[in-house]
């Protein structure tokens, strides 16, 4: 006789233990409270048990928060792996056959060049800042490859791109001649890593957006319900925040011009960064303005996060402007003009520089002060309200054309590339708030004035 199981009429049958097996979600149908667990899988539109919609509150604890699924899909990371993970989406399945193909090309130009830079700064032919720039690309680079549900895959294929024109950059110095294979191979490699993650990689919004297919949630329903959260700006505010941002390098044009001191200022850069945004934005809650949890470790990934694009557009573009005259110098074509230009740029970074690093309070006015009066009106006000009146892409970029035409009184040449800066520390807002923002700021500034 086979054994037979008996179940105590004293203990009730763990009917949930499924659900502490794997990966489970908390949803609220209709506002009900509390919230229901369940697998993923269950909120399918074809074979689920639970009836997922567009306005469904959903979160991985109970406790909450609890956001759309519309919403949450696309704006909380974690969730979109717990979802993804048991619910495949063709961009992903994909993806997943390809990424450890594209680490592994990726990892020998990275390992490459970290290990070259590491020679250059023993050598004092580079500095320690550069190197730990590589080293944090490097290692951003693997942690997106290496992750099922990619975070911000464009940013990594930025970071190749970088890696790929300084490799390049090694080969038109030489002309060509002489140069190791492996340079070659570093060139191509990473060239071609950039290329499929650029092309293959899905991102987080069309993740989103296959999630939501599978649970039978249209695109004009999650929109509806994305519309609906959103307060709406009206136009009197952001003609405000324009002002306010234009406001900012007046204020320091007509102190300098009246003979104020460094500290005065300060001061005065510090007041107007505090108080117009607090009126312009009164009575609404800020990003970054919370301290949970949750919210350190978005605003530790902002800062990584900003810190590499930043990197990365930067280096990037520089080699690739050097590699073009090098090239052209290689060819024959280099002109006198565009000679001459390339050297006023590199004299108009090396001039600002020095006139910083002369004075000791002109450095903590740049590494201190102005990223934080600077983040609080460009980022936490004109890019909060353009971001919110038209979108996160017009947001982005419109605020970093203003920051770089708010810095013409200082660079003419390199102007372009406080427009780049303003790209990385807007994404670090983005991602990670105003404190992500303000560190990413400061941080670069110390590293090219230490």
């Amino acid at each position: 006789m086979k054994a037979m199981r008996i179940i105590s009429p004293r203990v009730s049958p763990n009917v949930t233990g499924p659900y502490y097996h794997g990966d489970v979600v908390h949803v609220r149908i209709d506002g009900e409270a509390p919230a229901r667990s369940c697998a993923p899988n269950e909120l399918l539109a074809e074979g689920g048990s639970v009836g997922a919609r567009a306005e469904t509150l959903i979160s991985l604890s109970p406790e909450g928060p609890f956001a759309p699924i519309a919403v949450a899909l696309e704006s909380d990371a974690a969730l979109r792996d717990v979802v993804a993970s048991a619910i495949p989406v063709p961009s992903l399945v994909v993806w997943s056959r390809m990424r450890l193909v594209v680490l592994g090309l990726a990892l020998v130009p990275l390992l490459m060049l970290v290990e070259l830079d590491r020679e250059l700064a023993g050598k004092e032919l580079l500095g320690t800042g550069r190197l730990l720039a590589e080293v944090l690309v490097a290692a951003y680079v693997v942690f997106e490859l290496t992750r099922r549900t990619p975070r911000m895959p464009a940013v990594a294929g930025a970071a190749l791109l970088s890696v790929s024109m300084r490799w390049f950059l090694v080969t038109t110095r030489l002309c060509g001649k002489g140069v190791h294979p492996a340079v070659w191979a570093a060139a191509a490699l990473s060239a071609a890593a950039a290329l499929a993650i650029l092309a293959r990689a899905p991102s987080r919004s069309r993740v989103a957006l296959e999630l939501m297919g599978k649970l039978g949630i249209s695109r004009s329903d999650a929109n509806a319900v994305k519309a609906g959260r959103q307060r709406a700006v009206p136009s009197a505010l952001v003609i405000a925040a324009v002002a306010a941002a234009a406001g900012l390098p007046l204020l320091l044009w007509v102190l300098r011009n009246g003979g104020a001191g460094v500290w005065t200022q300060a001061i005065a850069f510090v007041a107007y960064a505090i108080a117009v945004p607090a009126v312009l934005l009164r009575g609404e809650r800020r990003p970054g303005a919370t301290v949970g949890r949750a919210d350190v470790v978005r605003a530790l990934f902002g800062t990584a996060l900003g810190l590499v694009l930043t990197a990365s557009l930067l280096h990037g573009t520089h080699q690739f402007f050097d590699a073009g005259g090098e090239l052209a110098r290689c060819t024959g074509r280099l002109d006198e003009a565009t000679r001459r230009l390339l050297a006023a740029e590199a004299t108009e970074l090396a001039r600002r520089v020095a006139s910083v690093r002369a004075s000791t309070a002109l450095v903590l006015m740049t590494t201190a002060v102005m990223p934080l009066a600077e983040e609080r009106i460009y980022r936490g006000l004109l890019m909060n309200v353009l971001v919110r009146r038209y979108g996160f892409t017009y947001g982005l970029f419109a605020s970093a054309a203003a920051f770089g035409v708010a810095h013409v009184g200082v660079y003419e040449l390199a102007l372009y590339q406080t427009v780049l800066l303003g790209i990385g520390f807007g994404l670090a807002y983005a991602e990670g708030g105003l404190i992500a923002a303000f560190v990413v700021h400061a941080a670069w500034n110390l590293l090219n004035v230490a």
